[in-house]
């Protein structure tokens, strides 16, 4: 978990705001806290970024990562990187990491907005494309990485919370109480029926979906949506091992990482498989977390 924010616009937003954010997200990355801005004659692009290492620990890997006239903010992971960065490879591309991040960078170089299409993973992440002069923002399929955005006459802010970006306006939002009581009324099947959020003003990019800015264009697009393909000639038996094959990819892919990984155990049959199939399958040496509650309803201690 990282966490990203950053500024396009008019407006020149000064180190004692760029500092009081950095502060303000420590908490989604205690590892490493740095910023770049770009200057222009008529706007001002900057990123923030705050580093919780997973993939590549090394220093050589601190965002925001910069490339030619590239540099990208990034939170998430890409699971499937490394067959990416051998793809990438055979085309001749160079690699002074062994980070997603710069995999992920790489991606875009080659294939532009089109990149997201070979990513297997969750990330929400902002692209500054100093060839083109645009902002890319994307956000995985199933919006499991956050993303949050606010447009004003000066330009636009973006943050993985809402505090990075009121940090970076030093102004508190006011609360949307039209989007509150609906939420109490109805429940959280009610949140994400649109990009509409608790605050006056500030959208959530919503799941698959990009986003471009640039100084005299600004377009939000869908790039992927789930379909259903059914085989009909489909055996039972091809079900299941067809389960059991991505099952199991899913589990190894997830289980690359530089540091400790450790399983949320919920007491149910999900979470219990997939434990089973790191240990067993990959022999993970697997750490887990349980809930142990002196009431019994939801004690998980025989588990």
């Amino acid at each position: 978990m990282c966490g990203i924010a950053g500024y396009i616009g008019s407006k020149n937003i000064g180190t004692f705001k760029i500092r009081n954010t950095l502060n303000s997200m420590m908490n989604r990355g205690p590892d490493n806290q740095s910023w770049y801005k770009v200057e222009k004659e008529s706007f001002n692009v900057l990123l923030l970024h705050s580093r919780l290492s997973i993939i590549d620990l090394d220093k050589r890997s601190n965002q925001p990562f910069k490339y030619e006239k590239y540099i990208i903010v990034f939170n998430g992971e890409i699971y499937n990187f490394i067959e990416i960065r051998e793809n990438l490879s055979n085309l001749g591309y160079k690699f002074l990491t062994n980070s997603d991040t710069e995999v992920l960078l790489m991606a875009y170089i080659e294939y532009g907005e089109k990149c997201v299409d070979y990513f297997n993973g969750m990330w929400s992440f902002v692209i500054w494309d100093g060839f083109k002069e645009k902002l890319f923002l994307s956000r995985d399929r199933f919006g499991e990485k956050p993303l949050y955005y606010l447009e004003d006459s000066g330009g636009v802010y973006f943050g993985s919370e809402v505090k990075f970006i009121q940090n970076l306006i030093s102004k508190k939002l006011s609360i949307n109480y039209n989007y509150l009581n609906r939420y109490l009324i109805y429940g959280y099947k009610y949140l994400y029926k649109s990009n509409e959020t608790f605050f006056k003003g500030l959208a959530r990019l919503d799941s698959a979906t990009n986003m471009i800015i640039s100084k005299d264009n600004h377009k939000k697009y869908k790039y992927w949506k789930p379909e259903i393909q059914q085989d009909l000639n489909m055996t039972y038996d091809d079900a299941l091992e067809g389960t059991k094959h991505y099952l199991f990819e899913s589990v190894k892919l997830r289980l690359r990482s530089d540091v400790p990984l450790a399983f949320c155990l919920s007491g149910g049959v999900d979470s219990s498989s997939l434990v089973s199939i790191a240990k067993k399958y990959f022999n993970h040496e697997v750490v887990t977390f349980s809930i142990i509650d002196n009431d019994k309803r939801y004690n998980e201690l025989d588990n």
